[in-house]
């Protein structure tokens, strides 16, 4: 099974109801797949707004996850902060990680490799995921935890699980 399908899987396992997305061709699959179940998308242009809807969604009785770039994560960063932490607003975030292994574009590893210590920092709940053999099972237990707590919970997507730009070859 692909690392995408296992996503889809545990998604599913996990009733979420609504994904809020940015345009990410790593995560392209994934969306397909949720596209076919009978969960809700939201294209959004901003990382903050993913994360408002998400925690709105919350506040409406469903279950929300948001799918975005590790660089769009840390845009997001006063959205968490000031709404979804201190409100507990939960949702699921599946980033995937830019600025680690791999990675060709300078731009993306100050925030992309801090960002596990951002998440420390601010109390938020994360797990990096470096093999995809896990991946439905880590999704599941990560919005069980987010929701069950009525916290964010982020779990991240290493380039040794979504693969890295053929521009750094």
């Amino acid at each position: 099974m692909s690392w995408e399908a296992e996503i889809v899987d545990g998604l599913l396992d996990a009733e979420i109801d609504l994904v809020t997305q940015l345009p990410d061709g790593a995560m392209g699959a994934v969306l397909e797949g949720i596209q076919e179940s009978d969960v809700d998308t939201l294209r959004v242009e901003r990382e903050e707004s993913a994360i408002a809807a998400a925690s709105g969604a919350w506040v409406t009785g469903e279950r929300a996850a948001v799918m975005c770039q590790s660089s769009g994560l840390a845009n997001a960063i006063n959205a968490i902060g000031s709404l979804s932490a201190p409100a507990r607003l939960p949702f699921l975030a599946l980033v995937t990680r830019r600025g680690d292994l791999g990675e060709f574009n300078v731009a993306q590893v100050p925030a992309g490799y801090g960002l596990p210590g951002m998440m420390d920092e601010m109390g938020i709940r994360h797990t990096v995921v470096e093999e995809p053999g896990t991946l439905r099972k880590t999704v599941r237990m990560a919005a069980d935890s987010a929701f069950s707590t009525r916290t964010p919970y982020v779990v991240f997507l290493d380039a040794t699980v979504t693969g890295y730009g053929q521009e750094a070859q």
